[in-house]
């Protein structure tokens, strides 16, 4: 069932709302939020990242699917390749009903998904050929994933403060919580770099044969995965003496990193990937847990 979830990127979506929630606690904003507003949100980035993630693996054509892909895990691959029309389809689905979504939580929120697929599209979306895609850098391709999820974060977290707020209050805000913000981007930015590490674990061998440059086709699987795990730990652990972070959330945050990365570490699954994905919603809720009960 996790497998399949993750060829659905159910597991992706879940992964974007835990960032979200994290983002906003961090940053101190999460309070403001509506119940409304908070669903909106959550639905908004739950079917961008299902449907720019499907984009990603499915591409626009049949003949643009990557060989790299059928190599790194065969399943996923067999079940794309045999419904990619479908799958297509699906795509503009997602991206439609998230279209929806964010036009109802901010003004010109409708563009947020297209923008995400074109990110894609230029991540990843053409054909390997002779010239590299941002995917096949080393360092690039984590902080290229980084930088999209936490962009996608920090602006639903704005936008859901203030819904069907246009712009200028967008920017008013940002001003007001500039500091916060600010920190609460790195440190998402930082998590998602050490996940996007954690995710190329599955395909170190298909990404070396294919020319895609990863942190564990360079330093090794071990090497790789515990340089992953300690900074994610300490960019947690960083959240404590921060002063703009609620110190609830803070060392909410920091524990409840710490405990899962250990986890996963001592479980160490043949495949990491999909693990990766679930964890961070699971994260998120058990930080919410911990901050609601002392608080």
């Amino acid at each position: 069932m996790l497998a399949v979830s993750g060829f659905l990127a159910i597991g992706p979506g879940l992964y974007m709302i835990g960032a979200v929630v994290c983002f906003a606690q961090v940053a101190g904003v999460e309070p403001a939020m509506s119940p409304a507003a908070q669903g909106a949100a959550a639905g908004l980035v739950f079917c961008t990242t299902v449907g720019v993630y499907l984009l990603d693996r499915v591409k626009l054509r049949d003949r643009w699917l990557d060989p790299a892909d059928a190599e790194a895990d065969p399943r996923q691959y067999a079940f794309i390749a045999r419904h990619a029309r479908v799958l297509r389809v699906w795509v503009c689905v997602m991206l439609g009903v998230a279209a929806w979504l964010g036009s109802r939580l901010v003004v010109g929120g409708a563009v947020i998904p297209f923008v995400g697929a074109v990110g894609v599209l230029v991540y990843a979306g053409r054909p390997r050929r002779n010239a590299r895609r941002p995917k096949d850098m080393l360092l690039l391709k984590n902080a290229y994933v980084a930088s999209g999820v936490t962009g996608l974060a920090g602006i639903v977290s704005i936008a859901a403060h203030q819904p069907h707020a246009g712009a200028a209050a967008a920017v008013r805000f940002a001003g007001v919580h500039g500091a916060g913000l600010a920190v609460s981007a790195v440190h998402l930015a930082l998590r998602v770099f050490a996940d996007a590490a954690l995710c190329d674990l599955d395909d170190e061998h298909s990404d070396r044969r294919f020319g895609t440059t990863t942190l564990p086709g360079r330093m090794g699987r071990m090497p790789a995965w515990n340089a992953a795990m300690l900074l994610r730990i300490a960019a947690s652990a960083a959240l404590m003496v921060v002063p703009t972070v609620p110190r609830v959330v803070g060392a909410a945050w920091a524990g409840v990193t710490v405990v899962s990365s250990m986890l996963l570490r001592g479980a160490a699954p043949a495949r990491v990937r999909h693990w990766v994905d679930v964890r961070f919603v699971l994260e998120a809720a058990a930080a919410c847990a911990v901050i609601a009960c002392v608080t």
